[in-house]
């Protein structure tokens, strides 16, 4: 009688100690793309992001035009006001990346974003390293959160993307 109440002691050990064990963090779904919350809002930024355009008067029609079809590198998704925001790239010769914007609204019970306007908003110089360009651009997710992006390249023109990580989440 002993014997099989320390046998079953010992089983509901095995039991307890196999539930006990650590579990594995999640992995991320998509290891392409980098994602930020903050009050609602969104972040989301390509690791690799294309450069959409080598010429200012490019980038200029393009954020312009209803119809663009570029892959928006970087977007902003807002609660409120509904917007979807999208950041373009631009690298010119000398090694500056112009930042443009591209925003489409929502209107209540609507489902659809509608373009609304785009703009160049901001343009950086490179920060010379060895490896190439560096870029440090400051994207507004919400009232208490600015995230900070690390954009490397090599030092040559024209640019077909970018490598984007994470300087700081505040």
């Amino acid at each position: 009688m002993r014997r099989r109440w320390l046998a079953a002691a010992a089983a509901s050990l095995v039991i307890l100690a196999a539930r006990a064990e650590p579990q594995s963090p999640p992995v991320a779904l998509d290891q392409s793309m980098i994602r930020v919350v903050s009050q609602g809002n969104e972040l989301f930024a390509m690791r690799e992001a294309p450069v959409a355009y080598s010429r200012l008067e490019q980038m200029s029609a393009g954020l312009n035009a209803a119809g663009s079809t570029y892959a928006a590198p970087v977007r902003v998704v807002r609660v409120s006001p509904p917007q979807e925001i999208d950041y373009l790239f631009c690298v010119t010769t000398g090694g500056t990346l112009v930042l443009g914007e591209r925003i489409h609204t929502r209107a209540a019970g609507d489902r659809r974003y509608v373009f609304e306007r785009g703009a160049i908003v901001r343009s950086y110089p490179s920060l010379n390293v060895a490896e190439g360009w560096l870029w440090l651009v400051d994207v507004p997710l919400s009232r208490e959160t600015t995230v900070t992006l690390q954009l490397r390249a090599p030092a040559q023109w024209p640019l077909a993307s970018v490598s984007v990580t994470m300087a700081n989440v505040p």
